[in-house]
């Protein structure tokens, strides 16, 4: 009877793993690790220590392919011979990932000149079977790239390529598994003030004239629902509940393009305010009183058609923050300020994950410092900073 608890009583590179044998091994600098179709019994330990003796010699004498390995797992290699990693090429795979890839258009996009500019240069006329873990560090050590952020981006679609190159059985092992993301740091949500919010708002009244004046109450909006810009500039009145006094947000649009999915991949019900309403009915009327035709609540004042994406609406912040004095933030943090606000104000964390379409440990993790509100001055205020004699 094999003691299956103790791996000193297995060969060298033989373990059961969930009741299953499991041989590893090292060749061309890529460690394999293979599941087999044998029972962890006595015998089948023996088979598999043999099965890993002929891999590691054929290794070894440099005629070892992935249909031997393939033979090794059990799989039915007939198909497997007209797809040998031997002879299919990386630049091959990276087409069908793309081909098959269920990401949107955007993103796909995204992909193909990634993989054109910092992959194909160094891998496209290589066998996929040939390219290493070390391979793939030194072409990132040449790159240079600059920022995690950056590198996690171009790895995503490497690593779906060598993906797909398994699942088609081209490869055994993935080459990026030992490649792991590098750690973002998350940068605190940087919000206007309540009073920095008034003042811009006031500006943009004050100094947005005729058709612009449509920006002034984009942004009321904006500040009021805390909806991110691509969300808004797909929002459609066929979206509004004013019975219930609510909005769905479903959609969004970047890049001229509507998606039927938010950032998130989440939809949600968001709440009208008093304020979020005013805006609402004063961009319903600039749209009626502009003959718009449409059902997008928001239209571009130039172009009379949905926006392509939120470079108008930015500008005529950056304008008012430059206008007012106020510090540069970006646009987009019209919706932190709405959290922040909301958060400030001992609304229910919980309620405000909800309509920002967060969960609440992302909220709590991206907005701690607000949960408190003025609280925290309130501790520090109980600290004694008199000195003793």
């Amino acid at each position: 009877m094999v003691d299956r608890t103790n791996s000193k009583t297995l060969p060298t590179g033989v373990r059961i793993r969930e009741n299953a044998l499991e041989i590893n091994f090292t060749s061309k600098k890529q460690r394999y690790y293979i599941t087999l179709p044998h029972p962890p019994t006595a015998e089948g330990i023996r088979t598999a220590a043999k099965i890993r003796s002929d891999l590691i010699n054929k290794a070894k004498w440099g005629i070892l392919t992935e249909n031997d390995i393939a033979q090794a797992k059990g799989l039915d290699v007939t198909e497997t011979e007209s797809m040998d990693g031997q002879q299919v090429l990386f630049q091959d795979v990276a087409q069908k990932f793309l081909k098959f890839s269920i990401a949107n258009k955007d993103s796909k996009n995204g992909y193909r000149k990634i993989l054109e500019c910092h992959w194909m240069p160094y891998f496209a006329l290589t066998p996929i079977a040939n390219i290493t873990t070390e391979d793939i560090e030194e072409v990132i050590i040449d790159r240079d790239f600059q920022t995690a952020k950056t590198f996690n981006n171009c790895a995503t679609p490497l690593r779906g390529v060598f993906e797909l190159a398994v699942k088609h059985n081209q490869i055994s092992v993935n080459p990026m598994n030992k490649i792991k993301n590098r750690k973002v740091q998350v940068e605190t949500p940087d919000p206007f003030t309540r009073k920095e919010m008034e003042a811009l708002l006031a500006w943009l009244d004050k100094s947005l004239h005729d058709e612009d004046k449509f920006y002034r109450w984009y942004f009321e909006f904006a500040f009021w629902t805390g909806c991110r810009p691509s969300e808004m500039i797909a929002l459609r009145e066929s979206d509004i509940d004013w019975f219930n006094g609510t909005f769905k947000v479903s959609k969004s649009r970047v890049r001229g393009l509507e998606k039927k999915v938010t950032k998130t991949h989440t939809s949600r019900e968001v709440y009208l305010n008093e304020r979020s309403t005013l805006a609402l009915k004063a961009l319903l009327q600039f749209k009626k009183d502009q003959g718009y035709k449409t059902d997008y609540v928001m239209l571009c004042p130039k172009t009379k058609e949905p926006f392509f994406n939120e470079k108008p609406p930015r500008e005529r912040l950056v304008e008012a923050m430059k206008a007012c004095s106020i510090r540069h933030r970006p646009a987009y943090n019209a919706r932190h300020t709405y959290a922040t606000m909301l958060l400030m104000d001992g609304v229910n964390p919980m309620f405000v994950a909800d309509q920002l379409g967060h969960s609440l440990q992302m909220l709590i993790k991206r907005y701690t410092k607000w949960l408190h509100g003025d609280k925290n001055k309130q501790e520090i205020a109980k600290l004694s900073v008199a000195r003793t004699a």
